[in-house]
Protein backbone atom coordinates (compact mmCIF):
# COMPACT_ATOMS: atom_id res chain seq x y z
CA UNK A 1 0.00 0.00 0.00
CA UNK A 2 1.27 3.45 -0.89
CA UNK A 3 1.78 6.09 1.74
CA UNK A 4 -0.49 9.12 1.94
CA UNK A 5 2.31 11.59 1.02
CA UNK A 6 3.03 9.54 -2.15
CA UNK A 7 -0.66 9.60 -3.14
CA UNK A 8 -0.88 13.35 -2.50
CA UNK A 9 2.29 13.97 -4.51
CA UNK A 10 0.99 11.87 -7.42
CA UNK A 11 -2.36 13.69 -7.35
CA UNK A 12 -0.60 17.07 -7.31
CA UNK A 13 1.54 16.11 -10.32
CA UNK A 14 -1.52 14.81 -12.22
CA UNK A 15 -3.44 18.00 -11.42
CA UNK A 16 -0.54 20.21 -12.53
CA UNK A 17 -0.07 18.29 -15.78
CA UNK A 18 -3.78 18.41 -16.59
CA UNK A 19 -3.76 22.16 -15.95
CA UNK A 20 -0.83 22.61 -18.32
CA UNK A 21 -2.53 20.52 -21.00
CA UNK A 22 -5.68 22.61 -20.67
CA UNK A 23 -3.68 25.82 -20.91
CA UNK A 24 -1.83 24.55 -23.99
CA UNK A 25 -5.02 23.54 -25.78
CA UNK A 26 -6.56 26.90 -24.85
CA UNK A 27 -3.52 28.71 -26.26
CA UNK A 28 -3.75 26.67 -29.48
CA UNK A 29 -7.43 27.58 -29.84
CA UNK A 30 -6.59 31.26 -29.38
CA UNK A 31 -3.76 31.01 -31.90
CA UNK A 32 -6.16 29.59 -34.51
CA UNK A 33 -8.49 32.61 -34.31
CA UNK A 34 -8.35 34.29 -37.74
CA UNK A 35 -6.69 37.67 -37.82
CA UNK A 36 -8.37 40.50 -39.68
CA UNK A 37 -6.56 41.04 -42.98
CA UNK A 38 -7.41 44.61 -43.84
CA UNK A 39 -6.85 46.14 -47.25
CA UNK A 40 -3.56 47.91 -47.92
CA UNK A 41 -3.35 51.64 -48.61
CA UNK A 42 -2.95 50.86 -52.32
CA UNK A 43 -6.09 48.65 -52.34
CA UNK A 44 -8.19 51.26 -50.50
CA UNK A 45 -7.05 53.99 -52.91
CA UNK A 46 -7.91 51.76 -55.89
CA UNK A 47 -11.40 51.07 -54.48
CA UNK A 48 -12.13 54.81 -54.36
CA UNK A 49 -10.20 55.72 -57.52
CA UNK A 50 -12.99 56.14 -60.09
CA UNK A 51 -15.40 59.01 -59.54
CA UNK A 52 -17.81 59.49 -56.68
CA UNK A 53 -19.06 56.43 -54.82
CA UNK A 54 -22.53 55.29 -53.86
CA UNK A 55 -22.51 52.61 -51.18
CA UNK A 56 -25.40 50.76 -49.59
CA UNK A 57 -24.59 49.68 -46.04
CA UNK A 58 -25.93 47.55 -43.18
CA UNK A 59 -24.94 47.73 -39.53
CA UNK A 60 -26.21 46.82 -36.08
CA UNK A 61 -27.64 43.54 -34.94
CA UNK A 62 -28.60 41.38 -37.89
CA UNK A 63 -28.17 44.34 -40.28
CA UNK A 64 -31.21 46.16 -38.90
CA UNK A 65 -29.66 49.59 -39.48
CA UNK A 66 -29.21 50.36 -43.15
CA UNK A 67 -28.86 53.20 -45.56
CA UNK A 68 -26.94 54.62 -48.49
CA UNK A 69 -23.82 56.77 -48.41
CA UNK A 70 -22.89 59.12 -51.23
CA UNK A 71 -19.18 60.01 -51.29
CA UNK A 72 -18.37 63.07 -53.42
CA UNK A 73 -14.80 63.76 -54.60
CA UNK A 74 -15.19 67.51 -54.31
CA UNK A 75 -12.19 68.29 -52.07
CA UNK A 76 -9.49 65.99 -53.46
CA UNK A 77 -9.07 62.57 -55.08
CA UNK A 78 -9.17 60.95 -51.63
CA UNK A 79 -11.59 63.16 -49.72
CA UNK A 80 -14.79 65.09 -49.98
CA UNK A 81 -18.27 65.73 -48.71
CA UNK A 82 -20.74 62.93 -48.13
CA UNK A 83 -24.43 62.36 -47.59
CA UNK A 84 -25.81 59.50 -45.51
CA UNK A 85 -29.43 58.66 -46.33
CA UNK A 86 -31.37 56.59 -43.79
CA UNK A 87 -35.02 56.34 -44.71
CA UNK A 88 -36.23 59.92 -45.18
CA UNK A 89 -33.37 61.49 -43.19
CA UNK A 90 -30.16 62.76 -44.79
CA UNK A 91 -27.05 63.50 -42.72
CA UNK A 92 -24.34 65.64 -44.35
CA UNK A 93 -20.76 64.72 -43.57
CA UNK A 94 -17.21 64.30 -44.81
CA UNK A 95 -15.07 61.36 -45.85
CA UNK A 96 -11.37 60.87 -46.48
CA UNK A 97 -8.76 58.21 -47.03
CA UNK A 98 -5.46 58.36 -45.21
CA UNK A 99 -3.21 55.42 -45.97
CA UNK A 100 -5.24 52.25 -45.38
CA UNK A 101 -7.93 53.98 -43.30
CA UNK A 102 -11.33 55.30 -44.34
CA UNK A 103 -12.46 58.19 -42.16
CA UNK A 104 -16.17 59.09 -41.95
CA UNK A 105 -17.77 61.94 -40.04
CA UNK A 106 -21.48 62.60 -40.22
CA UNK A 107 -21.50 65.42 -37.68
CA UNK A 108 -21.49 63.28 -34.56
CA UNK A 109 -18.27 63.72 -32.57
CA UNK A 110 -14.86 62.88 -33.99
CA UNK A 111 -14.43 61.16 -37.34
CA UNK A 112 -14.68 57.38 -37.15
CA UNK A 113 -11.68 55.48 -38.51
CA UNK A 114 -12.32 52.23 -40.39
CA UNK A 115 -10.07 49.48 -41.68
CA UNK A 116 -11.63 47.75 -44.67
CA UNK A 117 -11.68 44.06 -45.54
CA UNK A 118 -12.67 43.08 -49.06
CA UNK A 119 -15.73 40.82 -48.90
CA UNK A 120 -16.57 40.60 -52.62
CA UNK A 121 -16.07 42.39 -55.92
CA UNK A 122 -17.27 45.80 -54.67
CA UNK A 123 -18.30 44.89 -51.15
CA UNK A 124 -16.42 45.53 -47.93
CA UNK A 125 -16.59 44.95 -44.20
CA UNK A 126 -15.59 48.00 -42.14
CA UNK A 127 -13.93 47.54 -38.74
CA UNK A 128 -14.06 50.53 -36.40
CA UNK A 129 -10.48 51.34 -35.35
CA UNK A 130 -9.47 48.11 -37.09
CA UNK A 131 -11.01 45.98 -34.33
CA UNK A 132 -14.79 45.99 -33.96
CA UNK A 133 -16.95 45.04 -36.93
CA UNK A 134 -19.12 48.05 -37.58
CA UNK A 135 -20.78 47.67 -40.97
CA UNK A 136 -20.81 45.95 -44.33
CA UNK A 137 -21.28 47.85 -47.53
CA UNK A 138 -21.53 47.35 -51.27
CA UNK A 139 -20.55 50.13 -53.67
CA UNK A 140 -21.43 51.02 -57.25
Amino acid sequence: MKSIPTIIAAAAVAFAVSGCATQESGDKKMAKAPAIKSMTAKEVAAAFKKGSKICSWKAGKKGKDKGTDYYFKDISATSGNADRVMGKATLPGKWSISGDTLSLNFGIGKPQQYKLVKAGKKSYTAYLNGVKKKMTFTCK
